[in-house]
């Protein structure tokens, strides 16, 4: 073997690992493309069986005990055409759990397969709770968008953000709290929801473009009445709300925020995720160099604890403690940064967005307090 082969060998060997280390950042770039940025609407899988049934008492078959752990007492179950609510378990034996039940809409059979839903009720404010609304719509940058409204006496409206991929009903947990206290309502659908148009990058931007939305929203309630806003935001719906208030001219109308499991760093979020993964801190670096190169993902610019100094209303802050969706770091650290205006509340045990499901009561309660002071 020539000295020159045996060079040319030795280089190739050096640049091997760089080639293997790129290869993976720009197969795991795909990954996040995939999954954090492309708009899906994916059907429903249903994997939980019901196993018995009785006139208040339901047995659950999970796919693995774990899955059984995940789920706090107070959720729905829904499968093709029902929904039911669940509550304490009054017995687990391995997979299989044995939880209260009540039937609220179609009919269950032992055998159906169903889902767990946080949501914790079906349809629209009516079928929920016998709230009367009405479906309106209003105009947005991309075209027309839709809410329903429910009416009220008081001139702060309460405007509810859904997260990624969610749906209204998201709101259907906190939005007796806000009817009982007589403020008009809007639970706003803005754009890639389902029937609604779509941004023409086919992507969510966690904030950055969805926030124009949430302003069209907020000028249609100024327009009919309402002198102050409050903002509720879950998950995404928190960036959304985040970046209104610093980008918007009407942000000066909002009195008060609510986040529930706020997506504020997009980044850090990331970051949570390859670690659940044991992806190594270097190469998720590069992933996520790579991932701007390729996709277009400015992560600085949805950071939105960076401006938080910027924010003059009093927040409303919940995150569980077991959230393996979004960092409860991030709740952390906007809390610390503003103990001026931040009310933190921290739910043991409570999954991503499952607050209201750990302790309702709790939950709820907050909420009127924080309603009733900061409300016009």
């Amino acid at each position: 073997m020539t000295r020159k082969r045996l060079a040319l060998i030795i280089a190739g060997l050096a640049v091997l690992p760089g080639v293997v280390v790129f290869g993976i950042s720009w197969y795991y770039s795909v990954q996040i493309e995939d999954g954090v940025l492309r708009v899906k609407h994916d059907p429903p899988t249903y994997e939980v069986k019901v196993v018995e049934l009785g006139e208040n008492q339901v047995k659950l078959r999970f796919p693995t005990e774990e899955e059984l752990r995940n789920e706090p007492e107070k959720m729905g179950i829904e499968w093709d055409v029902g929904y039911a609510g669940v509550g304490e378990t009054l017995d687990v034996d391995g997979a299989e759990a044995l939880r209260e039940y009540t039937l609220l809409d179609g009919e269950l059979v032992v055998g159906e397969e169903v889902r767990f839903d946080k949501f914790a009720y079906p349809g629209d404010p009516a079928m929920a709770h016998s709230i009367t609304f009405q479906e309106i719509k209003f105009a947005s940058p991309l075209g027309e968008l839709t809410a329903w409204q429910v009416d009220g006496s008081g001139e702060t409206w309460v405007i509810f953000v859904h997260g990624k991929g969610a749906s209204r009903r998201e709101a259907l947990r906190m939005l007796p709290v806000v009817e009982g206290k007589e403020l008009p309502s809007l639970v706003i659908t803005y754009r890639n929801d389902t029937g609604a148009p779509e941004d023409p990058s086919g992507y969510y931007w966690y904030g950055l473009t969805e926030w124009e939305d949430l302003e069209a929203a907020a000028r249609y309630a100024l327009d009919n009445g309402a002198t102050g806003l409050v903002m509720v935001g879950y998950s995404m719906g928190g960036g959304i709300v985040a970046n209104f208030l610093y980008r918007s001219p009407l942000a000066g109308q909002v009195v008060g925020v609510i986040l529930d499991s706020p997506m504020l760093d997009l980044d850090a979020t990331v970051d949570m995720a390859a670690e659940n993964r044991n992806l190594p801190a270097f190469l998720t670096t590069i992933t996520k160099v790579i991932t701007s190169f390729r996709f277009g993902v400015d992560w600085d610019a949805m950071d939105y604890l960076d401006r938080a100094s910027e924010i003059s209303a009093p927040v409303l802050l919940f995150h569980g403690d077991a959230d393996e969706k979004v960092p409860v770091s991030i709740s952390e650290r906007f809390a610390e940064s503003r103990p001026d205006l931040v009310t933190y509340e921290v739910f043991a045990g409570a999954p991503h967005g499952g607050a209201w499901n750990v302790d309702s009561k709790r939950y709820e309660a907050v909420v009127g307090e924080f309603v009733d002071r900061v409300a016009r």
